[in-house]
């Protein structure tokens, strides 16, 4: 019934980092959680002591960037901010670029990510009595029966009239699902979207599955749950965060099958 972190990790759709050749080392970090209802960025950069470094970060059309910093003897510093929520540009992968110059040398490094963040919105039941299952963010769904935080409780959870249709695995729900409520490969909101074990790169045996929220062009904005936004960021609370449209293997509506998909 669990959806596999590590695979879950791997949705980040950014391409590698970048750093120029000077001799000159420069590392960078950057996580993205939530405390409370708010969402927060760090941005770690790592370099010589001594170096003056300055982060820049673009997000959508609009570039935030932080004064320079000189780099203390521990070899790091770190800027952390409290971006709007919903944070606007997360259509796209944030671009951050940390340049630092020491004496006639300078190096840069960059980053781009989906940015993921945990969010409490959607079709949340916001009594926590009698039999309701919440987990640490306080997201809590009635009839529940799939372990707290995993892809699977957040799915079943925003899409009730699945209970009894679906069971175990992420990764079977299109296979159980199959003649009992209408599939496709076409994305809609409120459908659910499910990859199968090991079907793009990264995901786990056992799968994953999560809530379209969004559609636009060739992209899914989808809600879940076990996924890591980035490396350090808490995979078992809801994630919101873009993917491509056809990266799940498949799409459960609603509404018994033969009915359409409304």
């Amino acid at each position: 019934m669990l959806c596999a972190l590590a695979g879950c990790a791997a949705f980040v759709a950014a391409p590698a980092a970048r750093a120029s050749s000077s001799p000159l080392p420069v590392g960078l970090n950057v996580s993205a959680n939530s405390e409370g209802n708010i969402n927060r960025v760090t941005a770690s950069v790592s370099s010589a002591p001594g170096a003056l470094c300055q982060l820049r970060v673009t997000i959508g059309g609009s570039v935030k960037g932080f004064s320079g910093r000189r780099v203390g003897p521990s070899g790091h510093l770190g800027w952390r901010w409290n971006p709007p929520a919903p944070a606007a540009g997360t259509q796209s992968p944030w671009r951050f670029y940390a340049r630092c110059t020491l004496g006639q040398v300078y190096a840069w490094r960059t980053e781009n990510i989906e940015m993921g963040f945990p969010s409490r919105t959607g079709a949340l039941d916001a009594s926590s009595q009698g039999g309701t299952s919440c987990d640490t963010q306080g997201v809590c769904f009635s009839d529940d029966r799939f372990p707290i935080g995993q892809c699977t409780w957040y799915a079943q959870g925003r899409r009730p009239d699945l209970l009894g249709v679906v069971h175990g695995n992420a990764g079977t729900w299109l296979e159980a699902a199959k003649g009992r409520v209408p599939e496709g490969t076409t994305p809609l909101v409120g459908a659910l979207a499910v990859w199968l074990a090991r079907s793009a790169r990264g995901v786990g045996a056992e799968g994953h599955v999560a809530y379209v929220a969004a559609v636009s062009g060739r992209r899914i904005l989808v809600e879940d749950s076990n996924w890591s936004a980035t490396p350090t960021s808490n995979g078992l609370e809801v994630h919101e965060h873009w993917v491509a449209a056809d990266s799940p293997s498949g799409y459960i509506y609603g509404g018994p099958a033969g009915s359409g998909v409304g």
